[in-house]
């Protein structure tokens, strides 16, 4: 189904003058649009920020309201069409929606769009490290990874070559960033280079390329909402949000840039999951996509092997130094066209996510002298 098209420019400053012009796409039922177009019934409540966009819940006041009378307005950040393809990720949402893996985007208008709102409470950096939460996220993932369509590149080049994914934004991020920077000290030839050189040895390294997954891409705390059972002894559930940076990609790469985001903003690697939580992560994430793949009646036979669990482990520990490679171009690119509508020190951020990426560097050729924090901390047991 095509999501409308709506040529109006939502208003942060009167996001509810903005959502009552837009109200018969926010609801499109007849009696909740014909409610929420009467402005004393309508209530917008802005939601944090995230770094590149504005959130806002918009719902009517009615006494039989369901959850299905809310939806989620996201106004697109300043300058944010460098680094997100907004017709992909309006095309990945239908796709999710499809498959009952996302709620249903609603209409796009000229700098944002909107979609039913998905209960629950948003992730924090804290819950990251609860056993219960961080199987849930096991699991939701493995339904994205078992569910969502798969690439068989043939050889590493056309991996490489494959777009969307995660090698292509890469490249186009790199593109994008300014041979003389104003805003950082970027050095464009060097970071090429070292593009390269992770390239060279994460993909085109002679062996048989891995399938590419479409991935959630930016699976951090804040873009997971947990859904909580009443009854304690219920694990909570979970469900994603936010999926512009969706894309094809290794599922390595997925999962070590998940275990980055344990970090938060802040990059406090004292948060990082040790190799036995993350041992414990995966062994989830594989033993339930095996659990989908398998035929309902040996669905309750476990078949995940310690072969295949040390495995993804060595792959996600290859990969552990490319999500800050990934995210340090992707805020250079911030840094330079931010406006100030978001309050967030992009420079700063690429400095300690391409530090992450230099720290795995020095390792991964064998340096023992000065090992980071992050490193040491992802080689803790």
């Amino acid at each position: 189904m095509q999501v409308p098209f709506v040529n109006q420019v939502f208003d942060k400053d009167d996001a509810k003058g903005s959502s009552l012009r837009l109200s018969e796409f926010l609801f499109p039922d007849a009696a909740a649009a014909a409610a929420a177009a009467a402005e004393e019934r309508l209530e917008v409540k802005p939601l944090t920020q995230g770094t590149t966009n504005g959130l806002f819940k918009v719902m009517y006041r009615s006494v039989d309201a369901s959850a299905d009378d809310a939806v989620l307005v996201k106004v697109y950040g300043d300058g944010t069409d460098i680094t997100i393809d907004r017709n992909k990720e309006l095309k990945v949402h239908q796709l999710l929606a499809e498959n009952k893996l996302s709620s249903s985007p609603l209409v796009r208008f000229a700098n944002g769009h909107a979609y039913q709102f998905i209960d629950g409470r948003t992730c924090s950096v804290s819950d990251m490290a609860n056993p219960v939460i961080h199987r849930r996220v096991a699991r939701e993932l493995a339904r994205w990874h078992a569910t969502l369509p798969i690439v068989e590149p043939k050889d590493q080049q056309s991996s490489l070559e494959h777009e969307p994914s995660v090698w292509a934004t890469a490249k186009k991020w790199l593109d994008a960033i300014p041979s003389q920077p104003k805003r950082s000290k970027a050095d464009k030839a060097l970071l090429r280079e070292q593009f390269h050189y992770v390239t060279d040895k994460l993909l085109l390294n002679g062996d048989k390329p891995e399938p590419l997954v479409l991935g959630h891409g930016d699976l951090l705390c804040g873009n997971i909402i947990i859904q909580d059972k009443t009854e304690p002894t219920e694990a909570a559930s979970v469900r994603f949000i936010d999926y512009e940076h969706a894309t094809y990609c290794p599922r390595a790469f997925e999962l070590a840039n998940h275990f980055a985001e344990w970090t938060g903003f802040e990059c406090d690697y004292t948060l990082l999951p040790t190799r036995s939580t993350r041992r414990a992560f995966i062994r989830e994430y594989l033993s339930e996509i095996d659990r989908l793949q398998q035929d309902g009646d040996n669905a309750h036979i476990p078949s995940v092997s310690e072969a295949q669990v040390n495995h993804l482990m060595t792959q996600v520990d290859s990969f552990r130094g490319f999500p800050g490679f990934y995210w340090g171009l992707c805020a250079l690119i911030q840094a330079e066209t931010s406006t100030g509508s978001i309050d967030f020190d992009y420079a700063g951020y690429a400095e300690k996510r391409l530090a992450e990426y230099w720290d795995w560097r020095r390792v991964h050729d064998g340096s023992v002298e000065g090992i980071s924090q992050r490193e040491e901390r992802w080689a803790a047991a």
